[in-house]
């Protein structure tokens, strides 16, 4: 099973660099579009309330315009970002599955972090991405999906980036910054690899 495991992570790599390019791209223009909004909410802040001639108030009318277009964009970025994130936790859980079994317990710990360790990030954080539009948090019956404990925790630690209240979204940008991963595929390549006890080739 080990190997199978490292077969499929050497096969996928250029996928995943190529994912990992995508988020980095997209996280880039995300930037650029904040600063934009910024710009034109301060715009706004100065010019609301005055009393303004024609012209100027046509200015102000474009400016909300492009404001609502900042931030339909970035909604639109969090999506793509979450996406490519929540395909790299899935190729992640998937060799660690391939290794150890399908039980979160078969597989090591990995390095500590964030109160917890890279197993329970990857594979928590992959269930979350692929499965957030159905959070049970307090089922009536039943138990609580299985990423809601360790989420919880984590929202405590970070304030507003593991949240699990409605509309609950996709947290698996939050996941990679928490593991290292956003900026570094060396980080991501180093985890599944000691995960799966290979050295790089």
């Amino acid at each position: 099973m080990s190997g199978h495991a490292t077969d499929y992570f050497n096969q996928v790599q250029s996928m995943l660099l190529s994912l990992h390019s995508s988020l980095l791209i997209h996280q880039i223009a995300k930037d650029e579009i904040e600063v934009a909004r910024q710009n034109n909410a301060d715009t706004l802040a100065l010019l609301d309330g005055a009393e303004l001639v024609d012209q100027e108030s046509a200015r102000l009318d474009r400016t909300r315009m492009k404001l609502q277009a900042n931030e339909r964009a970035l909604e639109t970025y969090d999506v793509l970002i979450n996406v490519a994130a929540g395909a790299m936790l899935q190729v992640a859980k998937q060799i660690m599955s391939m290794k150890n079994g399908p039980k979160i317990e078969g597989s090591p710990k990995g390095r500590a972090i964030a109160g917890t360790c890279i197993r329970d990030l990857i594979w928590h954080g992959r269930n979350q991405a692929m499965h957030y539009e159905g959070t049970l948090i307090a089922p009536p019956s039943g138990k609580a999906s299985t990423w809601v404990d360790l989420f919880q925790k984590l929202n405590v630690q970070y304030p507003n980036r593991f949240v699990m209240t409605p509309p609950y979204k996709s947290c698996a940008i939050d996941v990679l910054d928490e593991l290292g991963w956003t900026y570094s595929y060396s980080k991501l390549e180093q985890d599944i690899r000691s995960l799966i006890g290979t050295a790089a080739g």
